[in-house]
């Protein structure tokens, strides 16, 4: 039986995931330990303390974090600027309202409420006692680390204007003026209207970027992805390239964990592959070998706590990992729960889209691992390597027998020729080059090649 994404990380999700990492996960305890630093939640200051007595350290740098992700920081005119409010917020997907919640909780102040249009939901501070005795210093204790420091800056500094108006009253109109003069200036430099930085303003945010776990995990979980790409698993964080050397700080800081938890002796090998959308203007920075992710990219965060939905991309994502890693990827039934997997989660997972594929059940992939693993890791081969001589033993890409199917009205038609003794001459039959990657990345998923071919290593009926 198939089941669906749980709204929580339910039980069995959980009962699932642990079972995959006692079963094939047990060796490598020791590395996923190493990455666990001491926690020292109650470690506020003693103002922080009173004004957020729920909220530990470790969520406040995991919020701040989130913030510079997914946060707001505004200045709202009302009535033709004869009055001006802050306003903090943050904006997520409807689906994801629970870490808004989780947020007002934790914080004891803000509103939730949803937005129709947007299909959002929205975590809102406008209180100005709130604003000021309350988020203002937090973002003091643990400071912003991407260009959105600037934007806190310039609230601060309204802030403090703001209470030059009260201060002034009713009375002095003349100051009055002058202060909504200085809240529109800065309102018109801040957000989508700051689209630059000054080369001191990039120095100062360089020399004060300093990048913790708490911060790290909050910031993955608003702009991080756990992705796919042709079905190998890839963790990747996305920023306007303005924040360019937020993205470098986070690969020094990574580095640092890989050194100092001794997780792989082959650190110098790992590559951040970073690309950049001309047309957007972001960059991405990648880690998408199977080793890396396997050896250091798991463990790292199997050390850290989720606090959003994220988790749910993040635990399926270490199934995806794993099934590559020790081969079972190269087995049919490997490929199809990979082939849900990224069809189901990210993006795909939200209830706003207009098709949904569901999850493997947990049957369906118990009996997978249940069957001995392709590979055998303990010599600490490379995951290249492993493909390598096991493409090799099956008679290499030439000696794979492939069978081709199109799909009219839901039938399945033999393509004339098939079945293929070599993956060249079934790309040629479909009008690809020899040399196409298509038929690997698609035979025994049953996932249609432009909604048309099917490829299959044995014979399907209809």
């Amino acid at each position: 039986m198939i089941t669906s994404v749980p709204k929580n990380c339910n039980s069995i999700l959980q009962g699932k995931m642990k079972l995959l990492k006692d079963r094939l996960l047990k060796k490598y305890n020791d590395k996923i330990n190493s990455f666990k630093s001491e926690n020292n939640p109650n470690n506020l200051p003693p103002y922080l303390q009173k004004v957020v007595p729920k909220a530990s350290k470790e969520f406040l740098q995991w919020f701040v974090g989130f913030t510079d992700a997914e946060g707001t920081f505004s200045i709202v005119p009302f009535h033709n600027w004869k009055n001006v409010g802050l306003k903090f917020s943050i904006e997520v997907h409807k689906d994801d309202v629970e870490i808004l919640h989780k947020i007002a909780d934790n914080l004891g102040i803000g509103k939730v409420t949803f937005s129709i249009i947007n299909q959002s939901a929205v975590f809102s501070v406008y209180a100005f006692n709130d604003i000021t005795l309350v988020l203002i210093p937090i973002f003091q204790e643990f400071p912003l680390q991407t260009t959105k420091h600037l934007d806190f800056t310039s609230f601060l500094e309204a802030s403090l204007i703001k209470l030059d108006i009260k201060k002034a009253g009713l009375q002095n109109s003349e100051s009055r003026v002058v202060g909504f003069l200085k809240l529109k200036k800065l309102k018109e430099s801040m957000n989508s209207n700051r689209l630059a930085i000054s080369e001191e303003e990039e120095e100062n945010l360089k020399k004060k970027v300093s990048i913790n776990k708490g911060w790290l995990l909050g910031f993955v979980e608003g702009e991080g992805t756990f992705g796919y790409k042709h079905l190998v698993p890839y963790f990747q964080i996305a920023q306007n390239k303005k924040n360019l050397f937020v993205l470098k700080a986070i690969e020094m800081y990574m580095l640092e964990e890989i050194n100092k938890s001794n997780v792989t002796k082959k650190a110098k090998d790992i590559e951040f592959k970073y690309t950049l959308n001309k047309l957007t203007g972001v960059y991405s920075m990648t880690l998408e070998k199977v080793d890396v992710n396997f050896y250091f990219t798991l463990p790292f965060f199997e050390s850290l706590t989720f606090f959003s939905r994220k988790k749910i991309d993040y635990e399926y994502w270490v199934l995806v990992v794993i099934i590559h890693k020790l081969g079972y990827f190269y087995l049919p039934e490997g490929k199809r729960i990979a082939l849900l997997i990224s069809s189901s989660t990210n993006k795909y997972r939200y209830t706003t889209r207009d098709t949904k594929t569901e999850l493997p059940g947990d049957e369906v992939i118990l009996k997978l691992l249940d069957q001995t693993p392709p590979f055998d890791i303990s010599g600490g081969r490379s995951h290249f390597d492993l493909v390598r001589e096991f493409t090799i033993s099956k008679g290499g890409r030439s000696g794979f027998t492939v069978y081709i199917y199109e799909c009219k009205s839901d039938k399945l038609y033999s393509v004339n020729g098939s079945p293929f003794s070599t993956y060249g001459a079934g790309h040629e039959a479909i009008g690809l080059k020899r040399g196409s990657r298509v038929i690997g990345r698609y035979i025994d998923t049953g996932k249609r090649y432009k909604n048309i071919y099917i490829f299959s290593s044995i014979p399907l009926s209809n």
